[in-house]
């Protein structure tokens, strides 16, 4: 070899690390970007504060109801599904929905109103004894606020499972209530 070929051996392999450099620094650059998407219009970001959730015994045809009551006194439940905090998201009917067997209802509250809430299952279908489940959850941070099962085995039957005062920081007190709201 002379000494020219051994100087010309490098400019390959020059090439190519250098070409790999820029492949791992492009990947690089790409992975760490955080290019945000433009909010498209009418299209809203749901977010909740605490969520309610009612289950009853999957499969079940029974119909039992969440009534929720905020600090205004306005009640959200299937007849009237939202306030300006509170949106009934799901309402189940029993075998009225089809073949979804999960029987659940859920309330979000979407904003801190500081005041007391109340919670009340109420049986509005039975097809004999059903147990029920009531989970009031805080959930920024998260935290279980209220947890209470009963079983409810007379059509009709209204029961309070729940109810909290929430104060303008977003913390948060359980508290022993018994309200009616089916037919106020």
């Amino acid at each position: 070899m002379t000494a020219r070929a051994s100087a010309e051996l490098p400019a390959p392999f020059f090439d190519f690390a250098m070409s790999v450099l820029f492949v791992f620094v492009a990947l690089f650059m790409l992975s760490t970007m955080d290019t945000p998407r433009p909010p498209q219009a009418g299209v809203l970001t749901p977010k909740a504060e605490f969520l309610i959730e009612l289950t009853w015994d999957d499969g079940s045809a029974s119909d039992v109801d969440l009534y929720a009551r905020g600090p205004d006194g306005k009640v959200v439940y299937f007849g009237s599904r939202r306030t300006e905090v509170m949106f009934l998201d799901q309402d189940n009917t029993g075998n009225g929905n089809g073949g979804v067997a999960d029987r659940r209802e859920i309330v979000t509250v979407r904003a801190i109103e500081p005041g007391d809430y109340k919670f009340n299952v109420h049986a509005y279908r039975l097809s004999g004894p059903v147990s029920v489940k009531l989970r009031v959850l805080k959930l920024n941070p998260y935290a279980v606020v209220a947890e209470r099962t009963v079983t409810l085995d007379t059509q009709g039957q209204e029961r309070t499972l729940a109810a909290m005062t929430v104060r303008a920081d977003g913390s948060v007190e359980a508290f022993e209530a018994n309200v009616k709201m089916v037919g106020k």
